[in-house]
């Protein structure tokens, strides 16, 4: 998968591990919590609809790209960075 580039035009693909260590850090701020890690579950640490609607928001600007719901309520946010999609093709439930 390929987004358009911030700053310079050209198409990127964009790195899950940018991707995963970006979601952390926002999801350790955003629930307070330091501990959080890519192996950990989204729901299990504190997440819920609003919390994913904000992520994705984030994502989507940061990166251009939204995850998964179902993906990332099933599985650790490891995983959940790997199957990024980009925002123009995600479905309005995936936002």
């Amino acid at each position: 998968m390929q987004i358009p580039g911030t700053n310079d035009g050209e198409i990127r693909t964009p790195d899950p591990g940018d991707i995963e260590r970006s979601l952390v850090e926002w999801l350790r701020d955003e629930l307070g919590d330091p501990e959080i890690t890519g192996s950990d579950n989204f729901l299990d640490v504190g997440g819920h609809s609003l919390t994913f609607s904000k992520l994705n928001q984030f994502l989507g600007d940061s990166f251009g790209v939204v995850l998964d719901m179902r993906t990332t309520y099933e599985e650790p946010l490891n995983v959940a960075a790997t199957k990024i999609q980009p925002v123009e093709s995600a479905t309005p439930a995936t936002r």
